[in-house]
């Protein structure tokens, strides 16, 4: 990645090889996970580094990887990476055809992007074959394709250029105004093409242990007969050849029918990886996680400032968030005593709710800033922690380049050395302009960007969120009991408007401005989803991105109304729960 700016988010697609290595992290990701046997899906909104774990197991990375700790490059699991968001991807034309054919076609057009994902990975791999084994492999490979492989400088470019115009020639055939009356006869199955080509793969010296994992990044752009035909992959009970790591957005909207009309089902077929993580406090995993993220892209700048130190927090805000907590404390030891559990966890819900509840109602808007801030506002999802810290540090240089060509009296933008902290007052200016941004995309641009969303469901959208972030200002100064509560939970769930709030649930999600989560519910044994807005919204509110671990439950006739008809949610002053519910942590 070549970039002047150590923060600056790509997709995954557009690293290359050796940025990929330089900038993941194994710990807290899951990476353990892929370099297995088994099935696995990573399920988890854009941004959360689905790709980016699927990319670092392929074989390309891992050799890379091998390469720099000075270790032998092993074949016992080869990942073979498969992008589903490309051009193929979002072709349409077997749409004309009738459902068997749209079917037949379909799965033979992602069986050959796997095929052509094997030729290139394998290609990769020096010496693979013996001079003997190449030519068997060539023949046996031209008698399965039933095609002459053309002439290339290995076996696997001929195989690349074979499947390509295997590709074609379907393509074209589809757009043939005579489909109706002729059909593609040469169709490939998983079955078919890819156990004989792997086995064929197998019977060679190096690869005779090898187990093969197809690393299918972004399942959610297959057509539906593709994502069929994948879990019905997934449904195959050997996997002593291959095995499926599946990333795959907002699972909870998609189905895993198979094509025989089954579903696959975790546990059983699978094991499911939830890449968006909650995040309390800084010993979440995702907390870790993040500092290694942004630890790891500073060291690689040579900048030599632990993440805490380049995003430090206001000296005037943390006097105050101090002061706050001492008053707190005193509160608690009178109301406590002795009791150390209890005090820790009414100074942990209420000292920030002191801070805010003590300033002026005419006072400026809090100063954002500090890496935990930088944390919380990014709801648990990488790229929502990346972009933020990328536009701080372009400002924070921009400014130490004008600062030094003014001294100078000349030279150009660039000069200037690389800013050793991100000041507070430049953190903060950028979380409330992203925050005020993100508020006006809301309101403004949603309806054009989103699939799906029409005009009146994005008022819709905004009502509720703004309607929200009323709810959760008039808690932070008022409520007694959770004032920092920032999620939400749907209670009566059989109303009638139910289906109406679903579906505008699902717009939010797929826009990213809401966030689906697991816990566990008040009812022992059980778990509830609860909903998480995305938290850069608060700070143009002046709410406390921090919140804390607690959620408000909220009926669906009264999320409905917030959205169509723009009603506030009645506010309960009271702490309605008594002591044995409000105790920190009881449901963790």
């Amino acid at each position: 990645m070549n970039s002047n700016n150590p923060f600056d988010y790509i997709g995954a697609n557009d690293l290359s090889e050796k940025a990929v290595l330089d900038y993941y992290i194994e710990d807290f990701n899951y990476s353990r996970f892929l370099q297995t046997s088994r099935n696995i899906l990573l399920v988890g909104d854009r941004g959360c580094g689905k790709s980016m774990a699927l990319r670092y197991s392929s074989y390309p990375i891992q050799k890379l990887r091998s390469e720099r700790l000075g270790e032998d490059t092993h074949l016992d699991l080869v990942g073979i990476y498969v992008p589903c968001n490309t051009p193929l991807g979002y072709k349409r034309e077997s749409e004309l055809l009738d459902e068997f054919r749209n079917a037949v076609i379909s799965e033979h057009l992602f069986v050959l992007a796997i095929a052509f994902g094997i030729a290139k990975t394998l290609g990769g791999v020096s010496n693979i074959f013996t001079d003997e084994e190449v030519n068997r492999i060539r023949g046996e490979i031209e008698y399965l394709f039933d095609a002459t492989l053309p002439p290339g400088d290995s076996v696997f470019s001929s195989l690349m250029q074979l499947i390509e115009r295997e590709s074609g020639n379907a393509q074209r055939v589809i757009n043939s105004r005579s489909t109706t009356d002729v059909f593609y006869e040469k169709t490939f199955s998983l079955s078919s093409l890819i156990v004989p080509l792997l086995r064929l793969l197998q019977s060679t010296k190096k690869l005779t242990k090898t187990h093969f994992s197809f690393n299918i990044d972004d399942a959610h752009d297959l057509n539906t007969h593709q994502r069929k035909s994948l879990f019905s992959w997934v449904a195959y009970r050997d996997h002593s050849l291959f095995s499926f790591k599946v990333a795959i957005a907002n699972v909870s909207h998609s189905s895993l029918e198979t094509a025989s009309g089954g579903a696959i089902l975790e546990g059983h077929d699978y094991t499911r990886l939830d890449m968006v993580q909650p995040y309390q406090n800084e010993e979440a995993d995702f907390g870790k996680l993040a500092r290694l993220i942004i630890k790891r892209r500073l060291d690689a700048f040579d900048i030599s400032t632990e993440p805490e130190d380049f995003f430090p927090v206001s000296q005037q805000m943390q006097g105050q968030l101090q002061a706050s907590e001492e008053a707190v404390r005193k509160e608690a030891v009178e109301k406590y005593g002795d009791d150390s559990k209890r005090v820790s966890d009414y100074v942990y819900k209420y000292k920030r709710a002191h801070y805010f509840r003590s300033r002026s109602p005419k006072a400026n808007r809090p100063e954002y800033s500090g890496f935990d801030t930088l944390t919380f506002i990014s709801t648990g999802v990488i790229r929502n922690l990346l972009l933020p810290c990328y536009w701080m540090y372009d400002k924070a240089l921009s400014l130490s380049e004008i600062d030094s060509k003014s001294v100078a009296g000349r030279g150009a933008l660039g000069d200037s050395s690389p800013p050793a902290e991100i000041p507070p007052r430049i953190q903060s200016e950028i979380i409330l302009a992203r925050s005020s941004r993100l508020w006006q995309w809301l309101q403004n641009d949603m309806a054009q960007v989103i699939v799906g969303c029409s005009g009146e469901e994005a008022k819709r959208a905004y009502q509720l969120l703004d309607n929200l972030a009323v709810l959760f200002r008039e808690r932070l100064l008022r409520h007694k009991s959770e004032p920092r509560a920032n999620s939400f939970t749907i209670s009566d769930r059989k109303s009638p408007g139910m289906n109406s709030l679903e579906k505008l649930l699902v717009i939010l999600v797929d826009a990213q401005l809401l966030y689906v989560r697991s816990g566990a519910a008040k009812d022992k044994g059980k778990r509830e989803n609860y909903y998480v807005p995305n938290r850069m919204l608060w700070p143009d509110r002046g709410l406390d991105p921090h919140g804390q671990h607690a959620r408000v439950s909220l009926p669906a006739t009264a999320l409905l109304a917030a959205a169509k008809d723009n009603r506030p949610f009645p506010f309960v002053e009271e702490d309605l729960m008594n002591e044995a519910q409000t105790r920190l942590f009881d449901d963790v």
